[in-house]
């Protein structure tokens, strides 16, 4: 009994046509929905009421696995994605792996469970084998703030290793030479790469980072927080920190100025995303812009397009992080 990958296949076309064909719901340029047609009468193909609800359903959805939907970050991912959606009349299914390789399995096993087709997928925890073979199961499903070789035409990311690197020159450049790096705690690319970046500046400046200088937390508020007492206690000579993230740096910033210390008198601080809050730190925080909503816009706008054909050209998925001056770097301190 044929089905609708068969017609598909015959016809050329995306599944999601051919259901548009059977169901009649949007615009099929004549000649498509004649192909369909002529596949549909040689293979003898009947429609399933059952598999039309869920071919139907899957047209108008769009899957996004995220992050902690609390972190700004990964709210402004979502919040990226649903106006694409509402642009494209999808409806929006989201779910969250909070950095947990069962959930977010689970995730997008939940995803492909409600017939989404296209898919935004957001997955630190995941191994890359296990993600090529949910992409070669779904070839509209794009990664947001990871790559893999493989799927490089499918993934859209920012150059964090360049972005770290630029938050260090900036410190260099107002005079500063002892930098640390307050990083996160988990082993994911992100981490990874804007490590590199931080000892790659360090390094070109020929500037030697103490081992007590990378200090490691979870990328939280609280995360931060507890770094600010670790650099205190074990690198009290440094005048200047880079941080994973915003978030982290609010949390520093709290710490530092509960145990008596000044922004940017006493110490400078570099964020890295450029959300909201980093606007309304007192002082502003200075801070690596991570271009998240258009990236986020960019993957859903692809994923949706892969929906449709699958030969989409390649296009640039890099991009980058600038860097945002306000008011937390100063020369440094008198020693």
């Amino acid at each position: 009994m044929a089905t609708i990958k068969d017609v598909a296949k015959l016809a050329g076309v995306s599944t999601a046509t051919v259901s548009r064909v059977i169901n009649n719901t949007t615009y099929v340029e004549p000649v498509t929905q004649e192909r369909v047609q002529k596949a549909m009468k040689a293979l003898n193909y009947h429609r399933d009421a059952r598999a039309a609800a869920l071919a139907s359903r899957s047209n108008n959805t769009l899957g996004l696995l995220t992050g902690n939907l609390a972190d700004p970050f990964f709210a402004l991912i979502a919040k990226s994605v649903e106006e694409v959606a509402r642009s494209q009349s999808c409806q929006l299914v989201v779910v969250s792996g909070g950095h947990n390789a069962q959930r977010e399995k689970e995730g997008l096993d939940f995803l492909i469970s409600q017939g989404c087709e296209a898919m935004v997928v957001h997955s630190k925890m995941l191994d890359d084998a296990t993600l090529l073979r949910y992409s070669a199961q779904l070839p509209a499903m794009v990664l947001i703030n990871r790559t893999i070789p493989q799927l490089a035409h499918r993934a859209v990311w920012v150059d964090n290793r360049a972005g770290a690197a630029k938050s260090v020159d900036h410190l260099i450049a107002s005079g500063h030479r002892k930098i640390a790096c307050v990083t996160s705690d988990l082993p994911i690319e992100d981490r990874t790469e804007r490590l590199e970046g931080y000892r790659q500046a360090m390094a070109c400046a020929n500037l030697t980072i103490q081992p007590n200088w990378v200090i490691n937390q979870p990328f939280s508020e609280e995360g931060g927080e507890a770094a600010g007492k670790l650099l205190i206690k074990q690198c009290p000579e440094v005048t200047a920190v880079v941080t994973f993230n915003d978030v982290m740096a609010a949390g520093l910033m709290a710490s530092l100025y509960e145990q008596g210390y000044k922004i940017p008198n006493d110490y400078s601080i570099i964020g890295f995303d450029d959300v909201l809050l980093a606007r309304y730190l007192y002082p502003r925080l200075s801070t690596m812009h991570n271009p998240i909503d258009l990236m986020s816009t960019h993957a859903a706008k692809l994923a949706l397009q892969l929906r449709e054909q699958s030969n989409v050209l390649p296009s640039t998925n890099l991009f980058d992080a600038n860097l945002v001056c306000r008011q937390s770097v100063s020369i440094p301190r008198q020693a």
